[in-house]
């Protein structure tokens, strides 16, 4: 058949390009690290170059092997969000490089998946941001350097802990050389009440503020070598990003406001003199890179945005 009729008379197939057999092994990863993602978020982390399809071929292999299952998600094209099965994540759990992560548990069934899919993707298109637009700079993110859900526990009861959405690492290339960037991530899509956000700035301002010590011993014997909860975990308190989707313009505003509101309050201002906090839409990250002038200061809207690693704790 000639190329012109053969065109013209036959459905259109992606062109296919090897993928090498790593791939499955970095995609169960992916998903035992993030309990959940689409295929395409998969594309995108870990083979770029290639079409959507294959993916999703790949996907279908792995379901066959019994290493994933996938849901249904409530959008036109009836796209699908794949999960790892608990034999995945066993498996999983002998990787190198998931070693000493505390992975969240897998969904276990497609109701829980169901249930759980709208934050857990939002999630994971946050981290997609940040690796496409590092990847589009010439930085460095890798697919697993955003860790779900790391628990810092520092005082008694529900109100001693945070749980941040994700730990990212970033590494950000520049002429005089490469620079580490770590920051958490808070992921917002507003389903939950606007204050809901400011409540969690609140709660990394007491982590930061808390000592194990009581203030009275602070100055005694009974206080030396004992560090503040937050030096235990980190030399230096990471960056705080908030960021919002589904929210609109207006919405976007009025949860700003509100996270600009709660650094009046005397924890999270003493915070903020050190620690550099930001708020950005996740569809601009999506379309300009996350790396782009999207994020405004909570310290001070009126400042403008600037990139993200370039926003610093307000002056004494």
């Amino acid at each position: 058949m000639p190329a012109a009729t053969r065109a013209a008379g036959a459905d259109f197939e992606e062109p296919v390009m090897a993928m090498p057999p790593e791939i499955d092994h970095a995609v169960v990863a992916a998903l035992s690290q993030f309990r959940m993602a689409t295929a395409e978020q998969l594309r995108v982390l870990h083979t770029p170059e290639a079409g959507p399809e294959q993916m999703r071929r790949r996907l279908r292999r792995l379901k066959d092997e019994g290493l994933v299952e996938d849901v249904v998600l409530p959008q036109a094209g009836r796209p699908r969000a794949w999960f790892p099965t608990g034999h995945a994540a066993r498996i999983a759990a002998t990787f190198p490089e998931l070693e000493g992560v505390a992975s969240p548990p897998p969904p276990g069934d497609k109701s829980a998946a169901r249930l759980r899919l709208g934050h857990t993707l939002a999630v994971v298109r946050t981290h997609v941001a940040f690796v496409a637009g590092a990847r589009a700079a010439e930085d460095e993110c890798a697919p697993l350097d955003f860790l779900p859900e790391v628990y810092h526990r520092y005082g008694e009861g529900p109100a001693g802990a945070v749980i941040p959405d994700g730990l990212l690492h970033y590494g950000r290339t520049a002429a005089d050389g490469r620079t580490p960037h770590r920051a958490f991530v808070e992921v917002d899509r507003g389903t939950m009440a606007s204050e809901k956000p400011a409540s969690k700035l609140i709660g990394y301002a007491r982590f930061h503020d808390h000592h194990p010590i009581p203030a009275h011993l602070r100055r005694t014997s009974h206080a030396q070598g004992v560090l503040p909860a937050r030096q235990q975990h980190y030399v230096v308190f990471l960056r705080l990003l908030f960021v919002l989707t589904g929210t609109g313009q207006a919405g976007f505003a009025n949860r700003a406001n509100d996270l600009e509101i709660a650094t009046r309050t005397p924890y999270v201002a003493r915070m903020l003199r050190t620690v550099a906090a930001g708020v950005a839409e996740l569809e601009d990250l999506e379309a300009d890179g996350a790396g782009a002038d999207l994020w405004w200061s909570i310290a001070d809207l009126d400042d403008g945005p600037a990139p993200w690693w370039e926003l610093t704790g307000t002056r004494p």
